[in-house]
């Protein structure tokens, strides 16, 4: 083992690590940027979490070793020590709230200047939000210079005596928030940034195509659902569904009477989250409580707990996709991605629910290197918060309330972190 330390090196501004702290998994992804923008993966860490309900941590000793765990073999694996993260965070806590900011323009040139659009943001964040809760992010949909509207691009460099901006304010738990950020910063590494995992994945399985003229993406992980939906190139609503993966396989096992770990291997190999995908209904051995008396299941069983709960999460990302007010507006239709997307016949039943075109999300953006060892929708998360953090690093500095930080490397302290986290917005 000590020959192997020996081999690992310290990180470098030139490697990224997405941290993705899931209810089910937790994986750490180490990717170097090189010239040109390409990005290659050098090294995957995963662990199974444990600590975590829906997203929120529970147990913050056992959260703590599985994300030691999951650094420590991405240390392991990619050569390299370490010292710093982008995190994703996500719960059914977050709410997205619209709201609209107005500011004047008092410079004697009339030109929208780049501390205008600072006011103008910190405006918006002036609103009564309840006291266990945080302002994460505002995101601006649309400018509005002197009563001319239609201006989706950041407007510095314009004229005008008068600015509005229609903006969306994402909120969350203040003791979420911060019991994740210290369990992180417990296992000996800094925060890069924290970022709403639903924008990370946006980053990985999402074309700007897509997000230009409208699109829903559902991340289905193991504890939540995450909802977010795009046109004109931004976030316009996000939510998170406290039903996920996780429920469906306690499902499979109140209902079989088997183990954790029999559910879901079964899911994965046999399950189908709708009966008309069946094709074949077969006849299914499981491994029961007792291991030494085998029990029999048939696919069409199987299926239909599966169903049940997975209508049960289309049908309130049906909700939450109509409470956009833009659900007629989606022309890309519905991209799935996350671990829970990969059970078989997944796609159909989104499709027959939600009335609209479904798609599978799978991660791409990056170059070379463990590239095919990411190509699954369950590393959707990790792999948007490396591309994440690269897009705001070579950024054009519009100071750090805006965008998280300049090119340069800077921490995030447990103590100050929501006053860090980025306020995101379509450049």
């Amino acid at each position: 083992m000590k020959s192997v330390k020996k081999k690992i090196k310290a990180q470098d501004d030139e490697i990224i690590v997405g941290l993705d702290v899931g209810t089910t998994k937790i994986c750490a992804i180490v990717a170097r940027q090189k010239e040109n923008d390409n990005i290659d993966i050098i090294g995957i860490g995963r662990s199974p979490s444990k600590g975590l309900h829906r997203g929120i941590v529970v147990n913050p000793g056992k959260t703590i070793d599985s994300i030691k765990e999951a650094l420590a073999e991405a240390e392991l694996n990619s050569g390299v020590r370490i010292k710093s993260v982008s995190v994703g965070i996500a719960g059914h806590h977050i709410r997205c709230i619209q709201s609209t900011s107005t500011i004047g323009i008092n410079n004697p040139e009339r030109v929208i200047q780049e501390e205008d659009i600072r006011r103008l943001i910190e405006q918006a964040g002036l609103i009564r939000i309840p006291s266990d809760t945080q302002i994460i992010s505002v995101i601006p949909q649309e400018y509005i210079i002197d009563g001319k509207d239609g201006i989706y691009d950041t407007p510095i460099g314009m004229f005008g005596v008068r600015l509005d901006a229609k903006v969306n304010i994402i909120t969350g738990l203040v003791s979420s928030i911060d019991d994740l950020s210290q369990c992180v910063k417990t296992c000996d590494v800094d925060i890069d940034d924290i970022v709403l995992e639903p924008i990370a994945s946006s980053y990985s399985v999402l074309h700007e195509t897509e997000k230009k003229v409208g699109v829903a993406m559902l991340d289905i992980g193991g504890g939540t659902t995450d909802v977010a939906v795009f046109k004109k190139g931004v976030l316009r609503y996000t939510a998170g569904i406290g039903i996920a993966g996780s429920l469906v396989t306690n499902d499979i096992v109140e209902a079989l009477g088997i183990s954790e770990e029999e559910a879901e291997r079964i899911k994965r190999e046999y399950g189908f989250a709708s009966i008309d995908e069946i094709l074949n209904d077969e006849e299914i051995s499981v491994k029961g409580i007792n291991r030494n008396v085998p029990k029999k299941t048939r696919k069409s069983i199987l299926a239909r707990i599966i169903q049940a709960r997975m209508l049960d999460i289309f049908q309130l990302s049906a909700i939450e996709i109509m409470n956009s007010q833009i659900h007629k507006e989606l022309h890309a239709g519905v991209v799935i991605t996350g671990g829970g997307s990969l059970i078989k016949g997944t796609k159909e039943l989104a499709e027959e629910i939600l009335g609209m075109e479904v798609n599978l999300g799978i991660p791409t953006g990056m170059k070379g290197g463990l590239i095919k060892e990411v190509e699954s929708p369950i590393y959707a998360t990790g792999v948007g918060l490396i591309l994440h953090r690269i897009k705001m690093m070579n950024a054009p500095d519009f100071g750090n309330e805006l965008k998280g930080g300049n090119s340069k490397r800077k921490k995030i302290t447990a103590k100050g972190v929501f006053n860090k986290i980025k306020m995101w917005f379509d450049e």
